[in-house]
């Protein structure tokens, strides 16, 4: 009608674009590429539950991967001890040879060996595994080893490892006066000790009760394992130690150097290999138990520094 406003017009309904514009099959996105060694912490092989012989190659890739950091951590505490050791009971010879000293030096070599015992019971053992449970832990893990770092941490932990060590030995003790089956089933079930303490931070019997549960169920793998890892080491020490001291024998006393010399060389090679293997052992443990993934124990073990 003249002179009216128009009538609106009705809503018309939203035009919505249409779920594909080229109809057909779906189109499927490539799968992701594999993990890369930055993405898997830079280390030599994936994480996931491991039989002995894969447990033993393992220890061996991780070592070579940071030899220098795990001698390094050996050689700055164990050399000046065997050279000591060398030095103070030079006197009395090699294993081999027998003893051509008088009483008095006789008498004070053995003092010196007890002295220099107890110190390496009671300071350096607790620190060494300490530092190389550490190191070993950074290594599994792709983290780089630091020296400095490492040796901080360890004088930290020196009188807790100390204790879980007491503990471990006192409680094998009364099971080997009861029975000696159960003695070593206390020593075994009680070996992850020092290992919890470094990577997780408990302390005293609740690593100790930590290591009982992981250890369940598993006694046979962790004492095949760690046997043939000792059974290797004590290999190569041998070979490593023995010419020395047939060398400190033809030598005589002077020739005491050259025997400090193998030793601390055999300590150096050998005692970051058998401590990999306990840390090794430890994660196979935890990866088939607890299915822990590489990120929260890397968590975990930022978290104890």
């Amino acid at each position: 009608m003249d002179g009216q406003p128009p009538l609106p017009l009705p809503p018309q309904p939203v035009q919505r674009p249409p779920a594909t514009l080229f109809p057909g099959p779906a189109l499927s996105l490539p799968p992701p590429p594999p993990p890369t060694a930055r993405m898997r912490g830079d280390r030599p092989f994936a994480m996931q539950p491991m039989g002995v012989g894969e447990i033993l190659d393992a220890a061996i890739k991780l070592y070579r991967s940071r030899w220098r950091g795990l001698m390094a951590i050996v050689a700055i505490a164990i050399v000046p001890l065997e050279f000591l050791r060398a030095f103070l009971t030079r006197s009395i010879g090699s294993p081999f040879s027998q003893p051509v000293a008088t009483q008095g030096e006789l008498d004070g070599a053995v003092i010196a060996t007890l002295v220099l015992g107890g110190i390496e019971v009671l300071v350096l053992t607790p620190f060494l595994t300490a530092a190389v449970a550490r190191a070993s832990a950074d290594v599994y893990l792709g983290h780089p080893v630091l020296v400095g770092t490492t040796f901080r941490f360890a004088v930290s932990r020196i009188h807790s490892i100390l204790w879980i060590s007491i503990l471990s030995i006192l409680a094998a003790g009364l099971g080997f006066l009861l029975l000696i089956i159960p003695g070593f089933i206390v020593l075994i079930r009680f070996f992850f000790g020092p290992t919890v303490l470094v990577v997780e931070g408990k302390k005293g019997s609740a690593a100790l009760g930590r290591s009982w549960r992981l250890a369940k169920g598993h006694f046979w793998k962790i004492v095949g394992t760690y046997l043939l890892a000792s059974i290797m080491a004590a290999v190569v020490a041998g070979v490593l130690s023995v010419p020395g001291a047939f060398a400190f024998e033809a030598i005589g006393p002077a020739g005491w150097p050259v025997y400090a010399v193998a030793l601390s060389v055999a300590s150096i090679l050998t005692t970051p290999f058998t401590t990999l293997i306990a840390v090794l052992l430890y994660f196979d443990l935890r990866i088939r138990k607890e299915a822990f993934d590489l990120e929260v124990m890397a968590q975990e073990l930022s978290a104890t520094r």
